[in-house]
């Protein structure tokens, strides 16, 4: 078993950057946030421009925002499942790695990999950094999930998990998806074979009963 998930939004309460921004940014953070939705800019462009909106900020006062994000309460018992099974827990986010691994760390969470955009704190102020940034990305994201994808589609028990736009392009190859918000709307919206979720618990309880099934899969809506 690979699972490759989304983290804000997913695992996270709250979608963490959206929520950093709405704290640290000047409000036209907004209208950059509004000119992606309308397909205007990329998702590399916006999220570059609005971390550059954020001023007055070091790394205590990301930490100290950091330490208020809650996560799935069932996450946890979600990746010690899927490790039972000698299975594996990818994160792949379009958000940051430095706030990825302080979360984790908080709860003493530790996944197989972290693939996510990059966080600088530098003496001019916070920059970002996209290490997995495909400039034939057909969603326009800095990091570009669906590549990913490809690289490790030779897994035989392949999962999704997500729930918003970043994961829509990814999402329609993936045979087996678990997904909430927006993301099952739209997969529900093209006819895609999905399992709704709203906590990982669902989750845990989805995967036990295929598993008693000899291995068969069991997929329902």
């Amino acid at each position: 078993m690979v699972f490759l998930c989304d983290f804000d939004g997913t695992i996270t309460k709250v979608d963490v950057v959206d929520t950093f921004l709405e704290v640290f940014a000047d409000r036209e953070y907004l209208d950059v946030e509004e000119r992606w939705l309308k397909g205007e800019i990329s998702s590399l462009d916006c999220l570059s421009q609005q971390v550059s909106l954020v001023k007055d900020i070091d790394k205590e006062k990301v930490d100290y925002f950091l330490e208020s994000i809650e996560i799935d309460e069932h996450f946890k018992d979600f990746v010690e499942f899927v490790k039972t099974f000698n299975g594996k827990v990818f994160i792949i986010s379009d958000g940051f790695r430095y706030f990825i691994e302080k979360i984790l760390d908080k709860h003493g969470i530790k996944v197989d990999l972290i693939l996510s955009n990059e966080l600088i704190f530098t003496e001019e102020g916070l920059k970002v950094e996209f290490p997995y940034y495909y400039p034939f990305c057909s969603a326009k994201m800095g990091n570009c999930k669906c590549k990913f994808y490809e690289k490790n589609i030779h897994h035989e028990k392949l999962y999704y998990i997500g729930d918003g736009r970043s994961d829509f392009c990814v999402a329609t190859k993936v045979e087996k998806v678990f997904a909430k918000g927006k993301l099952y709307e739209y997969l529900k919206s093209i006819g895609k074979n999905v399992y709704k979720f709203e906590n990982f618990k669902d989750i845990i309880k989805n995967l036990q009963e295929e598993i008693k099934n000899d291995g068969k899969r069991t997929f329902r809506t």
